[in-house]
């Protein structure tokens, strides 16, 4: 069922008997490396999706407007994360979480030349080279570490271009690809920015957008434990608060994510402990702030 939204075919696109399935199937297949050979050009990689998976009619989104170099792309900017939410501010949060919507933004924008290359989407943060470089020696490397590394630049492309759920779980498509991440990043820091008392734009932005890993384990939070933390009020609360206590404390060791594991299990566990949801706001942000401060000073003592 379509979201009103142009997407790709959501089964062809996402099921492991269609294009997902078939190039996760085997490391270094003749498909894998066909797909790698497509991502050389723009062209040549729209022309590829178009047959493999064709797009669904549906309303496009407001093309971006700002302009993107392979690495802004990869790693957007505050303005720029703040100007994509901007731009598609009215797609509801049923069709952003789709990997089948994000892919189709992703190629919109490759047909447009709003992003220039479409091998910059294999661009990886681990090595000081560009996604054809990475492209190129993947085509060249010859055996098991040639079949890992076309697998490696295949999953690449998928995550950065609308997330592999497959493979990272329901948080993929709010972490991987660059227009989605930007997406829910700025909802998360507007939505919990309108409510009274909060910390503002500046302190919520600073805390989602510390580091790709922060983000991640900040996802954990709002998605794989929904159960527990499945309340909008209990979710910004936890955000807000942390952003609190980052604002007031430059050298809190909870600006590290490694650092933020400890405070998430004990928010779980007071949560799973107690009815959190039924609280006020502000309410819920005292009980985070406590548990906050008190992680961050075990975990400065342990340092």
């Amino acid at each position: 069922m379509g979201s009103g939204y142009a997407e790709r075919e959501e089964a062809k696109y996402t099921a492991f008997t269609a294009l997902r399935g078939h190039l996760l199937r085997e490391k270094g297949s003749g498909f894998q490396r066909e797909f790698l050979d497509a991502a050389r050009t723009s062209e040549a990689f729209v022309d590829f999706m178009d047959e493999e998976v064709p797009p669904e009619k549906g309303e496009e989104v407001a093309s971006f407007n700002r302009p993107l170099t392979e690495q802004s792309f990869k790693e957007m900017t505050a303005d720029q994360e703040q100007a994509a939410y901007i731009c598609w501010q009215d797609v509801p949060p049923r069709v952003a979480c789709r990997v089948s919507f994000w892919a189709e933004v992703t190629i919109q924008h490759l047909r447009a030349r709003v992003i220039r290359d479409a091998y910059w989407l294999a661009a990886n943060g681990g090595r000081n080279e560009s996604g054809e470089e990475r492209i190129d020696r993947a085509l060249q490397m010859e055996g098991e570490s040639g079949e890992r590394l076309v697998d490696d630049c295949v999953r690449t492309i998928l995550r950065r271009m609308s997330g592999l759920p497959s493979a990272r779980g329901n948080r993929s498509v709010f972490v991987n690809p660059s227009f989605g991440r930007a997406w829910w990043r700025e909802r998360l820091v507007r939505r919990i920015a309108a409510r009274r008392g909060s910390e503002g734009k500046t302190a919520l932005s600073n805390v989602v957008r510390s580091s790709q890993q922060y983000w991640e384990n900040l996802v954990m939070l709002i998605v794989s434990r929904g159960s527990v933390l499945g309340a909008v009020d209990v979710q910004d609360a936890f955000v807000n608060a942390l952003a609190k206590h980052l604002s007031a404390n430059s050298d809190s060791p909870l600006w590290s994510a490694n650092s933020l594991k400890p405070v998430l299990r004990r928010f779980s566990n007071v949560a799973a402990s107690r009815e959190l949801g039924v609280l006020e706001f502000q309410e819920i942000g005292r009980i985070a702030e406590a548990l906050i401060d008190q992680v961050a000073a075990t975990e400065a003592s342990a340092a």
